[in-house]
């Protein structure tokens, strides 16, 4: 319905409606829009976390229950069946899981409690978050699934062994048999997989957040202070008072010690767009329409407060009063897409769609460097500054230059507010360098949580490949002494152990690969001049995982050749 009154208007007005679009979405979306992809992304990495803790506790109670190989035979010769037997487990693994979720409560309640910190790291609303009913009926669920997940393997490996052999070989060599040993391998092999998915995207969002850290924003941080005021209707009802008390406090601050230049601009760089428009250059075809372009006022000391270059033509000066020609300064980006093929200084513009001879005309009189509007990882968009004498404002930022320590200045902006006028209370204080720390707030929380996420993952994955080297070393105890009798070194019972390792490493490196390639357009809208797949993050993390598994490969490998032949022989 509302794209048909669109498509109307604009057949009733071409002129001004050609190109008039409207677009809707639900209110939630809209509110949500900035952090739904990061909080999706986390979600679905704390999902690959849960997976493989359970792969590793399910390693673990595969190594348990072959330890119990002896106690299944007999409950089975006893006369329990396998569904008696396979509920024993899977109870035991729901009790441990439980366990483990009403711990996780407590240290989830103590996490919430200090969310506060995430506040600092630009996560607002954080403060707000609670365990309610809802939160710890979700982790029940979450705990008895888990226990399902890693209970399912060794409750079925219990009802499988056969009840003789148990009896028979259970309590001497306890062999776990293929299937068990296969079973144990595929789930570090998933271990393995899911922890290089983890770790390359937490390298993925190191190397942007690197790479967003070296971005220039376009204007000076270091020794840049910014303090917001407004000034009153009450006490200062028309133009000309408002701008006589701008003037006298930028010539009260700059005389003060410290601060060596001050400017006023009505909204902050990487604070967001302000309002845009469409404009038309004087001596356009009618169909020649320039989109999309931001307006901001500011004054000459604002540019050079920040050092902000002035690229060709020149700033607002005296001479561009509220009663003068208009005049605007425009960016790099402005003279680059509408003014490609001519100096854009000296042109006059106008706020319309449409310009008349009627219309208010702006001539553009420099052009200065481009400063990043919205983030550092999006682009400068075509903007045009208006002088502040004549887009006149009540509310804006003095944006100071200092000499010494930025919030070391404030003293010297409350005593000339004092003597200005006592009544106007200060609205804000930022150090440029906190805005430009704030604009990387979202960037820098997911690679907080990323990082923890990978680094567990590794933990988990190591632990796994350890445990599971370790127990086939032990469990080849008898066979190891054998080869070392019959000549075999301790280098030829080195391969041997860490071939196994190396089959089930390289499994789990090829399958992660293929998952990170599936996974990497959810981190794509996420990264900043790199991309989900870059090669240096993969080959390091590949390098990185495959040599922290290979390590814990080579201990319990290495333990096994120090075995003594007659003892392992001796060994039941």
């Amino acid at each position: 319905q509302l794209q048909v009154v669109v498509g109307r208007l604009q057949e009733d007005y071409p002129e001004t409606n050609r190109v008039m679009g409207a677009a809707f979405m639900p209110v939630r979306d809209f509110l949500v829009r900035n952090v739904k992809e990061r909080v999706i992304v986390l979600l679905g990495a704390v999902a690959v976390l849960l997976l493989l803790a359970c792969a590793n506790v399910a390693n673990l109670m595969l190594v348990r229950a072959n330890d119990r190989t002896r106690e299944m035979a007999l409950r089975h010769a006893l006369g329990a069946g396998r569904a008696r037997v396979v509920r024993q487990m899977l109870t035991e693994s729901m009790v441990l899981a439980l366990v483990g979720g009403v711990l996780g409560l407590g240290r989830g309640w103590l996490g919430v409690r200090g969310m506060s910190a995430l506040t600092r790291l630009g996560i607002e609303g954080a403060t707000d978050i609670s365990l309610d009913a809802r939160v710890v009926g979700f982790s029940v669920a979450v705990a008895v699934l888990s226990g399902v997940l890693f209970g399912i393997a060794p409750a079925i490996r219990s009802t499988t062994d056969d009840v003789y052999a148990g009896l028979i070989e259970g309590g001497r060599s306890q062999s776990t048999g293929k299937h068990g040993a296969r079973v144990a391998g595929l789930l570090v092999s998933a271990e393995v997989a899911l922890a290089l998915l983890l770790v390359v995207g937490a390298g993925l969002m190191i190397r942007s957040f690197w790479l967003l850290r070296e971005v220039d924003p376009g204007f000076s941080v270091e020794g840049a202070l910014a303090v917001e005021l407004s000034v009153p209707s009450v006490r200062y009802p028309n133009r000309d008072q408002v701008l006589g008390f701008w003037d006298r406090m930028t010539e009260a601050l700059e005389a003060r010690p410290g601060i060596e230049r001050a400017g006023i601009v009505a909204r902050l760089p990487l604070d967001g767009a302000s309002w845009s428009s469409q404009f038309q250059a004087e001596g356009w075809p009618p169909d020649r329409v320039g989109f999309e372009i931001l307006h901001r006022a500011a004054d000459a000391g604002y540019f050079e407060a920040l050092d902000i270059p002035l690229i060709r033509g020149r700033l607002f000066g005296p001479n561009d009063g509220p009663d003068d020609p208009y005049v605007v300064v425009v960016n790099e980006t402005f003279a680059r897409e509408h003014f490609p093929d001519e100096d854009p200084v000296g042109q006059r513009i106008a706020y319309d769609r449409a310009a008349t001879p009627e219309s208010t005309w702006r001539e553009i009189i420099g052009i200065v460097g481009d400063q990043r509007q919205e983030s550092p990882g999006a682009p400068a968009r075509a903007e045009v500054f208006e002088s502040r004498n004549q887009d006149w404002l009540r509310e804006g930022w003095l944006v100071l230059k200092t000499s010494i320590e930025p919030m070391d200045a404030v003293a010297g902006v409350r005593d000339a507010l004092r003597e200005l006028d006592s009544e106007i209370p200060i609205v804000d204080v930022r150090p440029l360098r906190d805005v430009w720390s704030g604009s990387l707030s979202n960037e820098r929380f997911v690679l907080v949580l990323l990082g923890t996420f990978g680094a567990a993952a590794l933990l988990l994955a190591t632990v796994g490949v350890y445990g599971v080297t370790a127990q086939v070393a032990r469990r080849r105890t008898q066979e190891i002494g054998i080869r070392m009798a019959l000549g075999a070194g301790s280098v030829d019972v080195l391969v041997l152990m860490l071939r196994h390792g190396l089959v089930v490493i390289g499994l789990g490196i090829a399958a992660g690969l293929a998952l990170t390639l599936l996974a990497a357009r959810a981190l794509s809208s996420m990264l900043y001049g790199i991309g989900p797949t870059d090669p240096a993050t993969l080959i390091a993390v590949v390098a990185l995982l495959a040599g922290v598994a290979l390590l814990a490969c080579y201990l319990p490998a290495r333990r096994a050749t120090a075995v003594d032949p007659m003892t392992s022989l001796r060994t039941e």
